[in-house]
């Protein structure tokens, strides 16, 4: 919190008790930094979704792209390199796919698990009235301090960059 590395100034912790200290540091000042790193440190968010959030956190405020869209070859450069980062084949990044080469990683991708679900699925009208009702009233991730916190927060930012 911007003092020192001085001995003095320094306290060890066991990993639990970092994580809350910095669970305490969020409850106070409000800092996403501090509840990434104790989502982190206490194993509720994986690594890649960290950076993806620290990404999507830093760039909130962030109006450089704004009313603007990708062109049909740079959506399509962007699918692909998604496709790719997906298989993990990194020595295809930029190469062009052929209708025969994107069927098959479809298909490769098809049933496998992601945070929404199995992909390449639809799904019924009564599953999606279940989703959304199940969303509902308490069950509003809106409605959850720590959310509600992180909207207010961006809230906030965008006046004061307003």
């Amino acid at each position: 919190m911007g003092g020192t590395n001085d001995k003095s100034n320094l306290i060890e912790l066991t990993p639990k008790q970092h994580a809350l200290a910095h669970k305490k540091l969020y409850e106070k000042y409000g800092k996403w930094q501090d509840l990434f790193a104790y989502k982190a440190l206490s194993g509720r968010m994986k690594k890649e979704d960290i950076h993806r959030e620290k990404a999507r956190m830093a760039n909130l405020g962030n109006k450089h792209f704004l009313g603007k869209t990708h062109t049909k070859k740079t959506k399509q450069k962007i699918s692909e390199y998604q496709m790719v980062a997906k298989l993990g084949n990194t020595y295809r990044l930029g190469k062009t796919f052929t209708k025969e080469q994107r069927q098959k990683i479809s298909n490769s991708m098809k049933g496998k698990k992601n945070k929404l679900g199995k992909t390449g699925y639809k799904l019924s009208e009564e599953t999606k009235k279940k989703m959304s009702k199940s969303r509902m009233g308490d069950n509003n991730p809106a409605k959850r301090p720590d959310v509600r916190e992180k909207l207010r927060q961006a809230a906030l930012r965008r006046y004061r960059s307003a």
